[in-house]
């Protein structure tokens, strides 16, 4: 399903990626009224799209046989900046669910990122945007403007935050998953935070551990220095040949502890406790690995 208004504003191929340069700045609030526009359709009259109770239902599929990766781009010379950036730009998109609140009778949107890893349409992201309970309808929008219903959950692991659905797409830009990057490696994040499209945020790989919050079950995930939000759950973390190691999953705010009321005199007001400041943000991200284990036998 294509849109011809919103393909107008980028432009056509590989040479052009939407806020790569000057010239090809991003209109944030354009693109993402295109995307609303078109889960809005999809979910009032539109047609070959997995709807919500059948999206829910194979959201409980663990591992697909029809699903066929490459292997991981081989070390060499690193990419520079402006590779990485057109490369996760080009595989990543952005996704879109509607739904309708208890509140009022218009449709709304969900937002969040993924990146295909198959030619062939196949689009990583995370189990909690594939199993969100409200949505009727998703779509996905890629950068070149092209939007696609999704059509299929083929797989999920809720423990490590992983999902692969399917839309029906050919020739698409993709990354190759890498799952033996060690802490230390930089990387950089693309994703869609908060309503901006396309931003690239670098770091380092800063440990593997064990989430043992409930429903995870001592699950592994990596931890990044790189920055984003809310908005890019599924967006890639790469490697510095252009491979995917790992995808956003949440954030965990580390803040101050607050500290007891000191004691007051008899005659004076009780001094208020301080708030609590923030020292720093955990940036929790499911592993390549997970990816790789909803395609292995």
């Amino acid at each position: 399903m294509l849109f011809p208004a919103l393909l107008a504003a980028f432009i056509s191929g590989s040479a052009s990626i939407p806020g790569g340069d000057v010239d090809s700045a991003v209109d944030d609030r354009q693109i993402f009224q295109k995307l609303e526009q078109a889960t809005t359709a999809l979910a009032e009259k539109g047609d070959g799209f997995v709807r919500r109770e059948a999206r829910l239902e194979q959201c409980k599929r663990t591992r697909t046989d029809a699903v066929h990766l490459s292997s991981p781009q081989p070390a060499g010379t690193p990419l520079d900046g402006a590779e990485i950036y057109r490369r996760g730009a080009q595989a990543s998109v952005l996704i879109g669910s509607a739904y309708k609140c208890d509140k009022c009778a218009k449709w709304h949107n969900t937002l969040a990122s993924g990146f295909a890893i198959t030619a062939d349409g196949v689009i990583a992201t995370n189990h909690h945007v594939a199993a969100g309970a409200t949505g009727e309808a998703m779509g996905v929008l890629t950068s070149d403007g092209r939007f696609f219903p999704v059509v299929e959950v083929l797989a999920t692991d809720k423990a490590h935050d992983v999902a692969l659905i399917r839309i029906d797409a050919k020739n698409l830009a993709f990354l190759t998953l890498r799952d033996d990057a060690p802490a230390g490696t930089p990387i950089r994040c693309y994703s869609h935070p908060a309503n901006t499209f396309g931003c690239l945020s670098e770091g380092i790989i800063t440990r593997y551990f064990k989430m043992n919050e409930p429903e995870r079950n001592g699950a592994v995930f990596l931890q990044t220095t790189a920055d984003y939000a809310r908005g890019s759950s599924g967006g890639p973390i790469l490697d510095a040949f252009g491979n995917a190691v790992g995808m956003v999953a949440s954030t965990s705010p580390v803040f101050t502890a607050t500290p007891a009321p000191h004691a007051a005199a008899k005659d004076t007001k009780p001094v208020a406790p301080a708030t609590p400041s923030q020292q720093m943000v955990r940036h929790n991200c499911a592993t390549a690995r997970a990816l790789l284990d909803l395609v292995r036998r």
